[in-house]
């Protein structure tokens, strides 16, 4: 396993970033659905704030700068992890992300609502349908990954400093 291990965690480095960036990109992305006389229909920034805001978790005044916060940090995690640079340090955030996002989906599951996640916008990785058990279970998967990084590194092709 010793040999194998810095390129499964370049894998696992890769794949995490890649799953960021999409993530970031779907909540970024300003996308207006419609034509050929069809309303069009909001998405990115619009339905990740509507998103958080469903969650009933913030204050509405804190709705705005999560809505930014949240992709800018998943992008600043995911370049950091893509060049292998502070891998440790981006592990640990995306651990943190990870698990802040997990506990919000308990809470919803715990007070009986029913809403979709806003994770990947109209795109799913596991999961169908609302938010639920599946998103938990799912959410673990990744942050076991993160938190992997966060405690052994980046693997190969991994930028480290020299004294």
């Amino acid at each position: 396993m010793k040999k194998a291990e810095p390129l499964f965690l370049l894998v696992l480095r890769v794949a995490m970033a890649a799953l960021l960036l999409f993530s970031a990109w779907v909540k970024l992305k300003p996308e207006v659905v419609g034509g050929d006389g069809v309303a069009p229909q909001p998405s990115g920034p619009f339905v990740f704030a509507l998103a958080v805001s469903s969650y009933e978790i913030l204050p509405p005044s804190l709705v705005p700068l999560a809505t930014f916060a949240v992709p800018w940090v998943e992008v600043v995690v995911a370049v950091a992890l893509l060049v292998g640079w502070w891998t440790r340090g981006a592990g640990l955030l995306a651990a943190v992300l990870l698990a802040t996002f997990t506990a919000a989906v308990v809470s919803v599951i715990l007070r009986g609502m029913n809403l979709s996640c806003g994770c990947f916008g109209k795109y799913k990785l596991l999961c169908d349908g609302s938010v639920g058990w599946c998103k938990v279970g799912e959410n673990l998967v990744l942050l076991s990954m993160a938190w992997v990084l966060a405690g052994r590194g980046g693997g190969m092709l991994e930028l480290r400093r020299t004294a």
